[in-house]
């Protein structure tokens, strides 16, 4: 027999709709998704290396954003190796 314990969190209301959401479709109890999401979270965090994890958010400074929205409104042209990549596919 396994023991369990409750655990309390708070989260965005959208997260929380998602949550609903996806248990309703496909008929799942909340506590099990959690529960799977974690474990598979926990593992990735274990058995990958760091950089490789991507985060769900990312947070940038004012000055990292405005060059964010200039590469955007001009891209730079493709490297020669980006274009070796496509040509590979």
């Amino acid at each position: 027999m396994t023991t369990q314990t409750q655990i309390s969190a708070h989260v965005d209301a959208s997260t929380k709709r998602e949550l609903d959401e996806y248990a309703e479709a496909h008929g799942l109890k909340q506590g099990f998704l959690v529960e799977q999401a974690l474990r598979h979270h926990l593992r990735a965090l274990r058995e990958l290396p760091a950089d490789v994890i991507i985060p769900t958010r990312i947070v940038v400074t004012r000055q990292s954003g405005e060059r964010i929205v200039e590469r955007l409104a001009k891209p730079g042209k493709p490297t020669k190796a980006l274009k070796a990549l496509f040509k590979k596919r």
